[in-house]
């Protein structure tokens, strides 16, 4: 486990504010924001990379926060890698193990074992700079994995891939915390990456840790929905496809959307604020998806208004014009009925 607490860093031009975030056992904690949030000065605080004005890092019951990079057990990716240019990719992925006196034997069989995990046996002998991102990425993995460190702390590791590669490397990244179970922060300005990966998300705005918990919940504050334009993201298990159309589980709720999909498959959905109709009575259109809600709260947007309704677990936000605010007499409690195409439901990853 980590925890930071109250962690303050002060550069000047930019400051950590009080920032306090935990990671649990085994958690793959995502940390969301913009660019110039703090996110990778916070990586580096916690990698022991900078030292904080202020607070505690504690990892495992331990705190480190006084301790060199190399006493915390921690590993990290930082967004370019950081491969070693004179080193073959076997030199790379060993070195942590012979910086911790491991034997000659020990370290080939880790090198083996991870490298067959993350399918990259075939580059042993090569270089970096013969590596495609893809491959580099890869490389920085498996030594980061190689040692079994108390957490792996992640910058932006998709962020100097090409689009095509982003979507790949995330279901990677899932399948080998899937299995491996180890301890993640990963730091990312990508809300679809975001929603693939996280069990736990925070959103970091200005220095500060604004909301952590479950996504909905972090993208439900102010600053995540003006970062992120009021998007709901959700991720869900397919149940099944039917005529064109497929059934997704999100929080136990069936939503229907027309992504292509394959049953037993985890997809992350995105709707849009504006394409949810809000009706006192049930829908009569062609909408496919139609749900009992209760509003929960009401935001200024310029000419709209934005809508923060629930239906069970799962939270939405919709757009209304005030005019239709004012008659459809929406306040806290208020009950009604949310509706919204399944073509509105698109597939973002």
């Amino acid at each position: 486990m980590i925890i930071v607490e109250n962690l303050y860093l002060d550069l000047g031009e930019f400051k950590l504010q009080g920032v306090s975030l935990e990671a649990k056992k085994g958690e793959y904690l995502v940390v969301l924001g913009p660019s110039g949030a703090g996110k990778t000065l916070l990586l580096e605080c916690i990698a022991g990379l900078r030292n904080p004005t202020r607070g505690r890092i504690v990892v495992d019951g331990v705190d480190v926060t006084n301790f060199p990079p190399e006493k915390r057990e921690l590993a990290y990716v930082p967004q370019d890698y950081a491969l070693w240019p004179h080193m073959t990719v076997y030199n790379n992925i060993a070195y942590p193990l012979k910086c911790k006196n491991f034997s000659e034997a020990e370290i080939r069989r880790r090198v083996r074992w991870v490298t067959e995990e993350l399918e990259i046996s075939h580059l042993l002998n090569r270089k970096p700079r013969t590596l495609s991102g893809g491959e580099k990425q890869r490389v920085a993995l498996a030594r980061a994995l190689v040692w079994n460190p108390k957490a792996i702390l992640l910058d932006e590791p998709t962020a100097a891939l090409d689009p095509a590669l982003k979507s790949s490397a995330w279901k990677l990244l899932k399948k080998l915390h899937s299995k491996l179970k180890f301890t993640a922060i990963h730091v990312t300005h990508n809300l679809a990456e975001a929603a693939t990966l996280a069990e736990k998300a925070a959103f970091m705005y200005n220095g500060v840790i604004v909301k952590q918990g479950r996504l909905d919940d972090v993208l439900a504050t102010p600053e995540a929905s003006i970062y992120l334009g009021d998007a709901n993201v959700y991720r869900g298990k397919v149940m099944q496809r039917r005529g064109g159309e497929t059934v997704v589980d999100v929080y136990g709720i069936k939503i229907v959307t027309v992504a292509d999909a394959m049953p037993g498959e985890e997809i992350v959905l995105m709707l849009r604020p504006e394409d949810i109709l809000l009706l006192e009575k049930p829908a009569s259109t062609s909408a496919r998806n139609t749900l009992k809600v209760t509003v929960e709260e009401l935001e200024p947007r310029g000419p709209l208004m934005l809508v923060r309704i629930k239906h069970g677990d799962l939270k939405l936000k919709a757009y209304v014009t005030k005019s239709s605010s004012e008659h459809l007499e929406l306040k806290p409690g208020k009950q009604l009925y949310a509706s919204f195409k399944a073509a509105a439901v698109k597939r973002v990853a």
